[in-house]
């Protein structure tokens, strides 16, 4: 239907489709907002959000490999004063490094003995080890170790209970990927492990 007005065409059914186009953005609006004033006092008093984490995978790797990662990792922590090393065999993970006392350097051997934690961390206990001709505590040498060594930030030096833990699952990346240990067999040559990402979930 088209009309004239001072000489011009009136396109009736064009204005009747903006109308009703208006009209329905206009309901949606109000719908829309009464949703929104109905779930902000739940969303401010009941919600809260936590960190969760899903299994991606996992990896498996033998002693020469593991010993040629931690290698390289360890790197980062070496100082001109104190360099250290650590390393799998097949019956131990050995520390090398120096004990110093009244300013002279004696050599420093620690065998530990590796298990898996429940929380996919591993434990070193100490089972040996020698400083030169010095008779010390296993604690005062972990102890040693804690206070003159720059050691990741994951892993924790247990002084009194003769141990070391390894936090893998606390190691910390861009990916929010960490690991758990699930196999740490010295004289099968087998390390497995798990690996997880970390996800964010709402409490509804």
């Amino acid at each position: 239907m088209k009309l004239k007005k001072n000489g011009k065409k009136i396109n009736w059914w064009k204005w009747g489709f903006l109308l009703i186009l208006a009209i329905n953005i206009a309901f949606v609006g109000v719908v829309a907002s009464r949703l929104i004033q109905v779930r902000e006092p739940a969303v401010e008093s009941g919600s809260s959000k936590k960190t969760d984490s899903v299994k991606v995978g996992t990896f498996s790797t033998n002693r020469e490999q593991l010993n040629d990662t931690v290698a390289a990792y360890l790197e980062d922590y070496q100082t001109d004063q104190m360099s250290y090393t650590v390393y799998a065999t097949s019956s131990a993970i050995m520390f090398e490094g120096t004990y110093t006392l009244l300013g002279s350097k004696v050599p420093l051997y620690i065998y530990f003995q590796p298990s898996r934690l429940d929380s996919g961390a591993v434990q070193l206990k100490i089972t040996s080890f020698s400083v030169g001709t010095l008779s010390l505590p296993e604690s005062e040498v972990l102890k040693y170790i804690k206070s003159s060594y720059k050691l990741p930030s994951f892993v924790k030096v247990l002084p009194n209970e003769s141990a070391i833990n390894i936090n893998i699952q606390n190691l910390k990346n861009g990916a929010d990927l960490y690991l758990k240990a699930t196999t740490i067999d010295l004289v099968g040559n087998q390390f497995n492990f798990d690996i997880y990402k970390k996800k964010r979930l709402k409490d509804v």
